[in-house]
């Protein structure tokens, strides 16, 4: 017999880690960023303004799946609010949310999204569920496809692009698959970077430095690159730099924390912020000095750092959420994250999403009267 309870307290979630472990370990959405550790360290930072709302199925006495999710309150107009169920880990177009969302389906996947709706649907008091960016590998669009025992509808639309590279068995192989300008390219800075400078090596952050020590020359690279250009960089809050400090050292004890650096005469000229879980590279985020940009040194870290992953017998390399031009240099294969999307029958719920909507084509209509080529 299949029973739902529902999570809302911190200490109740904090106890699941061993059973959380095993269930995603089961799970078709076995990523980074469904992990115990990553989402109780996000909720730790970010989860002050939320309610908690992890739900566990159970067969007798042990769980099987679990949708990690919370509830937020968003407004409407000042006076008026509606209540939104989201991914625990999600944040939107924050730097500091993951990248991939999804629900823990260990066994009796069908069943168990059956009962996370069917529960759902009787506990209303929610005006919308956004499942965003979850993978289209995932298991939960064809299964909701499928599910016929929720009276909840639901649209699923394309949301953003995520290039992936299938690791090949050797480097020579890798070569092999680049356009020969892009591998001429390579060689060509490489070679200049050597003849300019001298030593370049990759490392480790534990080669060099504590995590934090690592994750703090990580900020100043990030940093010098996106000011560079103008812009405010990942890192630009210290709430942000805590959190993340906190991740890598939390992966750091369980060997997924792969930070590198690309290092000059033993300086650090670029670094990469990767994870490496279930036999993949999962790459965050990239910093490099904007001294050595003639010289390409984030291409050239990608390259160290693939090649490791190829020596690691690593199966996949994902350059993750978002369509920047430098990935497709690597690779031509990409997958998609969904947007899942339910309203709530409830007559105020329908109302806000007319409103929603209206809002937002007010604003879209507003944008583009200021265009010239819209103008009469």
């Amino acid at each position: 017999m299949l029973r739902i309870i529902e999570i809302n307290a911190l200490n109740e979630f904090l106890e699941l880690r061993d059973i959380w472990t095993k269930v995603l370990a089961k799970s078709r959405d076995n990523n980074i960023f469904l992990t115990w550790e990553y989402l109780s360290t996000f909720w730790k930072h970010f989860g002050k303004n939320a309610k908690l709302r992890i739900l566990c199925v159970k067969d007798r006495n042990e769980v099987i799946a679990i949708a990690p999710l919370r509830q937020s309150r968003f407004n409407f107009v000042s006076w008026l609010g509606y209540d939104v169920i989201e991914p625990l880990g999600y944040r939107g177009l924050m730097p500091e949310g993951g990248d991939y969302t999804g629900l823990l389906l260990g066994e009796k996947e069908k069943e168990c999204l059956n009962l996370f709706l069917k529960y759902l649907e009787k506990h209303n008091d929610w005006d919308f569920i956004y499942m965003y960016d979850v993978p289209e590998t995932s298991a939960i669009p064809d299964l909701l496809r499928r599910t016929t025992n929720s009276n909840l509808k639901f649209e699923i639309i394309k949301g953003a692009v995520c290039p992936y590279m299938p690791l090949p068995d050797s480097i020579d192989v890798l070569f092999k698959g680049f356009t020969k300008k892009f591998r001429n390219n390579l060689r060509r800075c490489m070679r200049n970077l050597e003849r300019d400078y001298g030593k370049v090596q990759l490392k480790k952050y534990d080669e060099l430095w504590s995590v934090e020590q690592a994750m703090k020359i990580l900020f100043k690279l990030n940093q010098k690159r996106w000011k560079s250009k103008g812009m405010p960089g990942t890192f630009k809050t210290q709430e942000i730099c805590n959190f993340y400090i906190d991740v890598a050292k939390v992966f750091a004890k369980n060997n997924w924390l792969a930070l590198y650096f690309l290092t000059v005469n033993d300086e650090p000229a670029a670094g990469l912020y990767c994870f490496e879980y279930n036999h993949k590279m999962f790459a965050a985020i990239i910093g490099f000095d904007p001294n050595y940009s003639k010289y390409s040194v984030g291409n050239l870290l990608f390259l160290k750092v693939i090649q490791r992953c190829i020596e690691k017998k690593l199966t996949e390399f994902d350059f993750m959420k978002g369509d920047e031009p430098y990935k497709f240099g690597w690779t031509k294969k990409y997958r998609r994250n969904l947007n899942i999307r339910f309203i709530n029958k409830k007559l105020t719920s329908r109302f806000y999403n007319w409103g929603i909507k209206t809002l937002k084509k007010a604003k879209i209509d507003k944008a583009l009267e200021k265009l010239s080529i819209f103008k009469p």
